[in-house]
């Protein structure tokens, strides 16, 4: 079983890193390697591949601890007992002497790598962002416009890449430029904070005619002043005052799409809880919803 890639190493963080500071690095280097960039280099679209998949992984809170469990189960080498740190080639000569391999070694000579063929259909890249939505679009649904930037085929060369058998001066070649675009997006309801959604063909443009990438959102859910999502359910403080409190009585409140009149009870205590089924998230992208929970404080006179 091979070793499980670094992908701290590979993005170049700490293992300690903070969200923020891996979604910095990350665009620092796909804006670097990307393939367009480069001149449709196979190197770089390896390389941004490779860290867009480590980006994948330890941008999601729950895809990171299953990883970091994982790494460090696998990240180290089987080797005899009682020795050190050995270099491949010493790694290489061990296991064959346990397996009873004799002769010389002979390394495989490597692949010659295939040149590029500037006029074979190429499929566009896909595109990651993240799109940051209220609660209450990620707990009931909706749709919403986002905007971008993406590759296009360059107009003034056609996508040749040259006008009058000189370099194209718009796209200098490449045949591609950066343009705007935007694109209606659905969000399905009680979609989870830092789900995936992608949307087919929305993604760069393809060269020679080949076709467009994915574009990939990452949601990302806001911060609510009065309200917290917990999985299907929305919790909400409410203050009512002493009076109320003591007597009980009727209160108007907000929930999440709604106005409701709750009924305190006399003699509520702060902390106590009233559950309104149905008016929290969504269920699986479902007509079902969680409760809206109700939690009592009470102001200070």
């Amino acid at each position: 079983m091979g070793q499980t890639k670094n992908h701290y190493k590979i993005l170049g963080v700490k293992k300690s890193a903070s969200f923020a500071d891996i979604k910095k690095r990350y665009r620092e280097l796909a804006k670097k390697h990307h393939p367009d960039a480069n001149n449709g280099s196979k190197k770089a679209e390896n390389n941004f591949k490779i860290i867009s998949a480590a980006y994948t992984i330890l941008s999601d809170k729950k895809k990171r601890k299953e990883y970091d469990q994982t790494y460090q189960r696998k990240s180290q080498p089987r080797r005899p007992p009682g020795s050190a740190w050995s270099n491949p080639e010493e790694e290489f000569n061990f296991r064959r002497e346990r397996t009873g391999q004799h002769g010389d070694f002979r390394q495989t000579p490597p692949e010659e790598e295939q040149k590029f063929d500037p006029e074979f259909p190429t499929r566009g890249f896909d595109l990651q962002f993240m799109i940051d939505l209220p609660l209450s679009t990620v707990a009931l649904g909706g749709t919403l416009p986002y905007s971008y930037e993406k590759y296009v085929k360059c107009l003034d060369c056609d996508g040749t890449g040259s006008v009058d058998e000189n370099e194209c001066p718009a796209c200098k070649g490449k045949r591609l430029v950066v343009a705007p675009a935007t694109v209606e997006v659905k969000i399905p309801p009680g979609v989870a904070d830092r789900y995936t959604l992608r949307i087919n063909n929305e993604g760069g443009e393809g060269k020679n005619g080949g076709p467009p990438g994915d574009l990939l959102l990452q949601v990302c859910m806001q911060a609510h002043p009065r309200f917290k999502r917990v999985k299907d359910d929305v919790y909400a403080e409410i203050p009512i005052s002493p009076e109320l409190a003591e007597h009980g009585g009727p209160l108007e409140i907000e929930t999440l799409d709604s106005i409701q009149t709750i009924q305190v009870e006399d003699g509520t205590l702060t902390g106590e809880e009233l559950r309104l089924p149905g008016l929290g998230a969504a269920i699986l992208w479902g007509k079902k919803r969680g409760d809206f929970v109700v939690k009592f404080k009470i102001e200070e006179d």
